[in-house]
């Protein structure tokens, strides 16, 4: 349903250009006690990189540690994770993983992984974040990246079509005026019908609810839900969404200007900049229309965590290290910057790197509008059935837009072979 971390890479050369390079390092934190040993990192892509830096930074406090990251990628990370946690043997000390998987994990290995809960104080991370990490009543994991969101529009192509956009602060407005896009032959956004139900999730989250509930029991059919399903298909109906099919479709259309708004996440910045060269200088960012007012939710789209096996070879040296990793300021700056990670770590929003003027978005402050957006998004328990789930919610999606099935029916549906399979 997200954009993983590998789709991130762009952003390497992007951010590199803000870095904080030019600041007087922040003193290094102190020890909090004697460590020692290898310690074992399994991660991927951008994330292997910014835990390589902050091993770096580490070893300055524990000099006696060695920590070796493994980039293996996403698929075998998850494919090794699953059959060594069944077997408690030749586990690593630390493992990236997928904020939507977390608690997949979490429920099929009750046992699997340290609890963190006296190490993670709840208060320092988005509250999305932390229902990430927590399961059966612990924190099981440390969060990492968030991934806040909003609308990406096009200034000229707005001008053009004399859509003003302080003026819309609902879909029902962003649907008003995008009658207006579709009168100078743009469309207002992308919509993948059949393939992708990820703005289906979005509007289900800015209801402050999900397809499961914070114990994870099903909760499709519902008030809100319908609210989310009916805002989803008027904007189908509507005429003006463009059926961007996938990923390479939706860039090649954005490239093209044949769509004016893109509802995404902080990473997609990194995505125009690196891609979408032509248009410099005509995006902003604005927030995500409500479902109604009153209602001001905001939507998440991707992110990661970390997590210890409980059977970890070397559990204390790891829980000292990924405790240094994803609350030193420095290191989350250092991942955000050069690699695209935005922080979940609200301490490290004061840091001068939020308030950057990108020339990319008109001078806009893009990175402080995400960070002031990121606080209201809601808890989410994605459940252990996520995966599953995934495919169901698509295909209701597909037979409300695609063959005019009733929402409130489909959700009916939906939520009865939710309980079928998975029980309530």
């Amino acid at each position: 349903m997200k954009r993983t971390l590998s789709l991130l890479l762009p952003l390497l050369l992007v951010f590199s250009l803000f870095g904080c390079g030019s600041k007087e390092p922040a003193p290094a934190p102190e020890s909090s006690g004697e460590i020692s040993g290898t310690i074992v990192v399994w991660s991927w892509d951008v994330a292997a990189k910014a835990l390589e830096d902050a091993a770096v930074k580490f070893k300055e406090i524990h000099p006696d540690v060695v920590v070796e990251v493994e980039d293996l990628g996403t698929d075998q990370v998850y494919d090794r994770l699953l059959t060594r946690l069944a077997s408690k043997t030749g586990l690593p000390d630390v493992v990236t993983m997928e904020g939507e998987r977390v608690a997949t994990y979490a429920a099929k290995f009750p046992d699997g992984f340290a609890d963190m809960t006296e190490y993670v104080n709840p208060d320092d991370f988005l509250p999305v974040k932390i229902s990430e990490v927590t399961s059966n009543g612990k924190i099981v994991g440390f969060p990492w990246d968030g991934a806040p969101t909003g609308v990406y529009y096009r200034t000229d192509l707005f001008e053009q079509a004399g859509i003003n956009p302080d003026d819309i602060k609902t879909w029902d407005d962003f649907i008003r005026e995008g009658k207006k896009m579709e009168a100078i032959g743009v469309k207002m956004m992308p919509l993948a019908a059949s393939t992708n139900p990820t703005f289906f999730g979005m509007l289900y989250e800015q209801t402050g609810s999900y397809f499961f509930d914070l114990d994870g029991k099903t909760s499709v059919d519902t008030e809100n839900g319908l609210k989310a399903a009916n805002t989803l298909k008027k904007l189908y109906d509507a005429g003006i969404t463009y059926d961007s099919i996938d990923w390479d479709g939706l860039v090649t259309a954005t490239k093209e200007g044949k769509i004016a708004t893109v509802p995404s996440a902080v990473w997609w910045a990194g995505t125009l900049m690196d891609e979408v060269q032509e248009s410099a200088g005509k995006w902003k960012v604005m927030p995500l229309p409500k479902i109604e007012e009153g209602m001001d939710y905001v939507a998440v789209n991707g992110g990661s965590d970390v997590l210890v096996p409980a059977d970890a070879p070397n559990k204390a040296a790891a829980i000292e290290f990924v405790k240094f990793a994803m609350t030193d300021v420095e290191s989350q700056i250092n991942g955000f910057t050069n690699y695209g990670l935005f922080p979940s770590y609200i301490p490290s929003y004061t840091d001068p790197a939020f308030d950057e003027e990108l020339d990319y978005f008109g001078g806009q402050k893009v990175w402080r509008f995400f960070a002031d957006v990121s606080v209201n998004i809601p808890k989410i328990n994605y459940s252990e059935n996520f995966g599953e789930a995934y495919d169901q919610i698509k295909d209701a999606q597909a037979r409300m837009l695609l063959k005019g099935a009733d929402p409130k029916a489909t959700l009916k549906g939906l939520q009865d072979a939710f309980v079928s399979n998975f029980g309530d």
